[in-house]
């Protein structure tokens, strides 16, 4: 049975993203934050440690924070917790994979990031920085792995329809949002999980250290008014 190791299954799109691989027959190992905390690198190498990951041909890393807050209020310790958590626990689990897929010669990596690992936004200093370094290590990883056919990508959703957007935006936000989005509307996390199959999965055999947007046409806008 194929199998994907997906970190951040309990959130809207990470539960969507396990729902899709299980129904195509991937079996999917997921831990929770409670399980593995990401926020502590130490500690993820011992944790995989004591999974059977032999046969893993997949990684999909859809764990992250944001709490939003601006520059000058940002205490130092939450921007090294965002950092740690929405990236650097994505190097780790890389770092701890890849001799398994080189020895297997495949393996498909994949970083769910953000349009704020494209672009920015008041408020977002601390994920957007995270999101960005994110974007680097795909991009390096790609060029260090590709000689063993392994495939590493960054998939950037816009909005989603998701507990964290309502979290962090007011409705009359949301709504404004909309309006400069191509296509009107946020996106529903099955329709994030659909790409994010593609693109982690078995089917993707060439394309690597490429960011995916899927953001219904919001950036191509420009901010539309």
């Amino acid at each position: 049975m194929k199998k994907l190791l997906l970190l951040g299954a309990g959130g809207g799109i990470g539960s969507a993203i396990k729902n899709c691989f299980e129904n195509k027959g991937y079996k999917v190992i997921s831990p929770s934050s409670k399980e593995l905390d990401l926020n502590n690198l130490p500690a993820i190498s011992q944790y995989l440690n004591n999974l059977d990951l032999k046969d893993c041909s997949s990684m999909i890393y859809c764990a992250g924070i944001n709490n939003p807050k601006e520059i000058e209020s940002q205490p130092l310790s939450e921007y090294i917790r965002t950092l740690n958590i929405n990236c650097l626990g994505f190097v780790e689990i890389v770092k701890h994979l890849a001799p398994i897929f080189k020895q297997n010669k495949e393996g498909n990596i994949l970083a769910i990031t953000s349009v704020y690992g494209i672009i920015s936004r008041e408020g977002r200093s601390a994920y957007s920085i995270s999101k960005h370094a994110l974007l680097g290590a795909v991009q390096a990883m790609a060029l260090e792995f590709g000689a063993f056919n392994i495939k590493v990508n960054a998939l950037a959703p816009g909005f989603v329809a998701t507990k964290l957007t309502t979290k962090n935006n007011t409705p009359k936000q949301i709504k404004d949002i909309e309006s400069k989005i191509a296509l009107g509307r946020l996106a529903s996390p099955e329709e994030i999980a659909n790409v994010a199959y593609f693109l982690g999965g078995e089917e993707n055999t060439y394309i690597t250290g490429q960011t995916i947007i899927a953001d219904g046409g919001f950036l191509v806008g420009g901010y539309r008014k």
